[in-house]
């Protein structure tokens, strides 16, 4: 969806996201006492200078989107109407915006974020956003790292106490004066020569494996059992 096929309602609620969301998250970040785990994954990856893939899944986006701001780092956003939202949100916290998704622009969106690795950068993608089904791991970011020679680093957060929202990503979003983490895990390397779609499906595999387990592991710490019920295909 172009920006000119949005309604001036729609075009209205987005000035308003890109005012009001990024005050929110910074409140929410300053609020939460949250510790950072494997962070130093990311700096020894970006030193290697193949730049590095900073995946999440959709609904554990918000308390590394604090984190990680103001870093330069480039994220892919689709043109989906969440995705509007997230782009003006995240333009005024300091991210590099690239549009694309599978559905629409996803050759754009590519060839923007192979640039941006091949320049040395760190890249964001949500792995199975826009819009699903949710811990369904799209082929972009497997084919950008099998590409790049970058790594993939799995990324996740939770707090206590936070709401769960009802959507299909189940998106949490942590509650005033919380406690969290943010996970960053083993980096994740794909050879550029894959001989077969058997192959291709064991690396697509391993990375949703590792993105669920990252995510089983923060949501454990802090005393829920919500991954592992709930992952679909």
């Amino acid at each position: 969806m172009q920006e000119n096929e949005f309604t001036k309602k729609d075009r209205f609620l987005f000035g308003l996201a890109g005012f009001f969301g990024p005050l929110l998250i910074r409140l929410l970040g300053v609020l939460c006492r949250y510790k950072v785990e494997g962070e130093e994954r990311l700096f020894t990856a970006s030193n290697e200078g193949k730049g590095v893939i900073l995946a999440f899944w959709h609904g554990r986006m918000l308390l590394p989107i604090y984190h990680f701001r103001g870093r330069g780092i480039s994220a892919l956003v689709s043109f989906h109407r969440d995705g509007e939202f997230i782009a003006h949100i995240n333009s005024k916290l300091g991210y590099i915006i690239r549009r694309g998704s599978p559905r629409k622009g996803g050759r754009e969106g590519f060839f923007a974020m192979s640039k941006d690795l091949r320049a040395g950068m760190t890249i964001a993608i949500f792995c199975d956003g826009p819009t699903g089904p949710r811990h369904h791991l799209h082929d972009g970011v497997l084919q950008l790292a099998r590409l790049s020679g970058a790594p993939i680093i799995p990324v996740s957060y939770s707090a206590s106490p936070s709401w769960q929202a009802k959507s299909w990503d189940r998106f949490m979003i942590l509650k005033p004066f919380s406690r969290g983490i943010i996970r960053l895990g083993e980096p994740i390397y794909i050879p550029r020569r894959i001989g077969s779609e058997e192959e291709i499906e064991r690396f697509r595999r391993s990375i949703r494996k590792a993105l669920i387990d990252n995510e089983k592991d923060v949501d454990n710490l802090m005393g829920y059992d919500i991954c592992s019920t709930e992952v679909q295909e």
